[in-house]
């Protein structure tokens, strides 16, 4: 079973769409920055709405997402997986280098900001995931 693991980059808001067979109606969660969401390969169709997928926020919040959702909060920047993260880390380092050698500090201090953001929630995913590492070897 390989789940896909990212962590929240920006904080947001999910209508979390209720499947109840005597009712329709819906909670809103609010997603923070530095949220952790596991996807798994866990999921459902419903006919009226398309795909859904079973998420974990911070090992306890179980629910479906709409495929939709979570493609629209990947694209908007909302979540990042480790790749990502690393990637972005890359370039912003180029831009350091960039603005360093333009000598222009507003660049420069704006891009080292960036910088020391990424590289934290860097750590912060990679704390994660060792962390779900260790505990899979106990199940």
């Amino acid at each position: 079973m390989h789940h896909h693991y990212f962590i929240v980059t920006d904080s947001f808001e999910h209508i979390v769409d209720c499947f109840c067979p005597d009712g329709d109606h819906s909670d809103v969660l609010e997603i923070k920055k530095e949220d952790f969401i596991e996807v798994t390969n866990d999921k459902k169709f419903l006919f009226d709405t398309g795909w859904y997928i079973l998420v974990i926020l911070n090992k306890h919040w179980h629910f479906y997402m709409a495929l939709e959702d979570l493609d629209k909060y990947f694209t908007k920047g909302y979540l990042a997986s480790l790749v990502d993260i690393e990637l972005k880390i890359n370039h912003l380092k180029f831009q350091v280098d960039q603005s360093l050698g333009k000598g222009d500090e507003a660049s420069f201090l704006h891009t080292t900001k960036c910088l020391k953001e990424s590289s934290e929630l860097k750590l912060r995913l990679e704390h994660f995931l060792h962390q779900m590492e260790i505990e899979s070897q106990f199940m």
